[in-house]
């Protein structure tokens, strides 16, 4: 229950920004829904005293360090899912008080018009992985994306103990660096966690950084040693398992988004290059070559397609989910004759929302290992292997791994039974 004191307080902040200006951001409205948006020049709220021994200091991603209360009751995660999926691991989802994402969380549409075949998702439910294992989550405040704006009115009227933000790149997007200075004019404390792509270099280590991090914020340092060693052997096991491949048997590997955004602009999809850690994950960890060698994400022309010619062909989310049929119908039929295609070696990954990697991550891997080197993995049943994965990340029961399943689109998209 609120006291006088907290009411009081979040009436002053709610108050002292309500006449801030939005923050400059082009959205696009069929794919991010953001909340009305507020002015940046806002006065500093006002504090309740808290006693100097009810809190600690945390280094953040930033290499910055943070005072936060000892024990953070009210949290606000802003992520694309990796926040509140930590706060489900560690037990403590109840405590978040608000989110941000690319999305509001909301069941997905019929969107059969942004597929290549004319065949629809017959999943309703939304992707959003936090809010199957914490439905509570779809009641919470949405407060937007902190590269196209946040409502620092809502966020100051929740009044967190504390914010944790997975940031992209701050150092370059104008966007998100207004947000953290905003969110931290108001004077709330914030923590920043960096996505693997925030790097020059992106590598697996940096998604185990992230859980350290949060367990020190949570006094979970135990929970969050446990879970990096279990995300870390199952990478370790792909490792092992592909790392004797010579360098002339290592199949190449496109990893391509059927988006229909491409082909409005003349392509037939999207790939990622070897800067991305979708490639660190085909290169470093399973032993395989990215097909396409350049860097960034680029749209392909079918003539591009067809000289990198690849021997697989992986899937992702791109512009909604894509199963294996899709490239085998009528809009692809200017790649058939790619080798990955002509073989029968197209393989989808999981939906993974707003293109971000959580905590299922390691289990994405093992899908993708197995599509690039079936050969290597015979004795994995993908069914077993990721109702495990489930139970073992969340503690879930086998009801809510059903429901997870249906939330990665895993019979649709052809991954199993």
């Amino acid at each position: 229950m609120k006291t006088k004191t907290t009411v009081l307080v979040g009436a002053l902040i709610a108050a002292s920004i309500i006449g801030i200006v939005l923050m400059s951001g082009c959205i696009d409205e069929k794919t991010v829904e953001t909340p009305k948006q507020v002015a940046t020049e806002t006065p500093k709220p006002e504090v309740t005293p808290v006693k100097e021994e009810a809190y600690k200091t945390v280094t953040d991603m930033r290499g910055k360090e943070v005072k936060i209360p000892k024990d953070p009751k009210r949290v606000v995660a802003i992520s694309e899912g990796m926040v509140d999926q930590i706060m489900v691991a560690f037990g403590i989802e109840d405590r978040m008080v608000g989110y941000g994402a690319c999305n509001k969380i909301k069941d997905t549409p019929d969107f059969s018009e942004y597929l290549v075949i004319n065949e629809s998702d017959p999943y309703r439910g939304t992707w959003h992985i936090g809010a199957v294992l914490y439905p509570k989550m779809r009641e919470l405040p949405y407060l937007g994306t902190p590269t196209k704006g946040i409502n620092y009115e809502q966020l100051a009227d929740l009044n967190p103990d504390i914010i944790i933000m997975r940031a992209r790149d701050y150092d370059k997007n104008e966007g998100e660096k207004k947000t953290i200075a905003t969110i931290e004019k108001l004077g709330f404390p914030l923590i920043i966690i960096n996505r693997p792509n925030h790097y020059d270099k992106p590598d697996v280590s940096t998604i185990y950084k992230e859980i350290e991090v949060l367990g020190e914020v949570f006094d979970k340092q135990e929970k969050a040693e446990e879970l990096i060693d279990f995300l870390d052997g199952k990478v370790t096991f792909v490792k092992e398992r592909t790392k004797d491949i010579p360098e002339d048997e290592k199949r190449k590997v496109l990893y391509f988004g059927l988006s229909i955004s491409a082909r409005k602009k003349g392509g037939v999809g999207n790939v990622r290059g070897i800067d991305s850690i979708e490639s660190v994950f085909i290169e470093d960890i399973i032993n395989a070559k990215n097909a396409y060698r350049g860097t960034g994400s680029v749209i392909m022309s079918a003539e591009q397609v067809l000289a990198l010619n690849p021997d697989v062909i992986v899937l992702p989310t791109s512009y909604y989910f894509h199963p294996p049929r899709e490239i085998y119908a009528e809009a692809c039929e200017n790649i058939r004759e790619v080798k990955a295609i002509r073989e029968k070696r197209v393989g989808s990954l999981p939906a993974v929302g707003c293109r971000s990697e959580r905590l299922d991550f390691a289990m994405t891997l093992m899908i993708e290992a197995k599509h690039i080197y079936p050969e290597r993995f015979e004795d994995i049943d993908l069914n077993e292997f990721v109702h495990n994965y489930y139970k073992d990340v969340f503690g879930v029961s086998d009801d809510k791994v059903e429901e997870l399943k249906l939330a990665q689109r895993l019979r649709w998209l052809e991954i199993i039974e």
